[in-house]
């Protein structure tokens, strides 16, 4: 079986210019949205309790307010053409993410970019009221740092002979960029990547990582990582 390259992608802060995610609870939940993060941060709480309490702090959501919140959420004005390469190069893009499908897909759709596959938490509104009803459908049973597992998804997704290439900057990419060939980091990532000894390209937008990825396929560089496959079989071993 031949080689595929697969991209998977974290969207708050990388597609999109902030974390709309953190921005969206303060919003429409208000203060008690920060204390929750707060007990999540020092892991008092784990990812799906500090939803859910999100959630329940918004209550009520305004239908109208939230559409405003929507449009004035802007990405990374160079993502759509990154995406445009990825598909003329055959390479598979997901965007894989620890934040709800209520605002990301959205988003995506309102930038022209809504057909890209995403995998997320998910949220529905429920009767007259609008109220928020989580899933987590990518949740790990194993670990609840993160209420979408990022790492699970990739591993999954997968074959032996795919080239694993992950971009991100936050504290949920942590755990993935370990088990990807090529990382491409900036922020939060980009210091864990260092402290970890873990390879990666910085960037600053996604036509960087475009560049980036032109230089390594020139090179012959764009293939996989002996580390990040050793810990991939190590996890599948593992957890068989």
């Amino acid at each position: 079986m031949s080689a595929v390259t697969k991209v998977y992608i974290d969207f708050d802060g990388t597609i999109t210019r902030g974390d709309v995610g953190n921005a969206f609870f303060r919003t429409f939940g208000g203060e008690v949205c920060d204390r929750l993060v707060a007990e999540y941060r020092s892991e008092k709480i784990s990812a799906q309790d500090l939803f859910l309490g999100e959630a329940n702090a918004v209550g009520n959501l305004d239908i109208g307010a939230w559409k405003e919140f929507i449009a004035k959420q802007e990405i990374d004005p160079t993502f759509p053409e990154f995406v445009a390469y990825c598909r003329e190069r055959m390479f598979d893009v997901t965007i894989v993410s620890d934040g709800l499908d209520l605002y990301i897909q959205p988003i995506l759709d309102r930038h022209g970019v809504g057909d890209v596959q995403c995998m997320s938490n998910r949220c529905t509104l429920v009767g007259p009221e609008m109220k928020l009803v989580l899933s987590f459908p990518y949740a790990n049973a194993e670990c609840d740092r993160c209420a979408c597992c990022k790492r699970n998804i990739m591993l999954t997704q997968s074959a032996e002979n795919d080239v694993l290439v992950y971009i991100g900057e936050g504290y949920s990419d942590r755990c993935p960029a370990g088990y990807a060939d090529v990382v491409f980091a900036k922020d939060i990532l980009q210091t864990y990547c260092q402290a970890e000894n873990i390879s990666y390209h910085p960037y600053l937008s996604f036509r960087d990582i475009r560049r980036a990825l032109e230089q390594l396929l020139l090179r012959g560089h764009l293939r996989k990582a002996y580390r990040a496959e050793v810990r991939r079989r190590e996890a599948f071993i593992r957890e068989a």
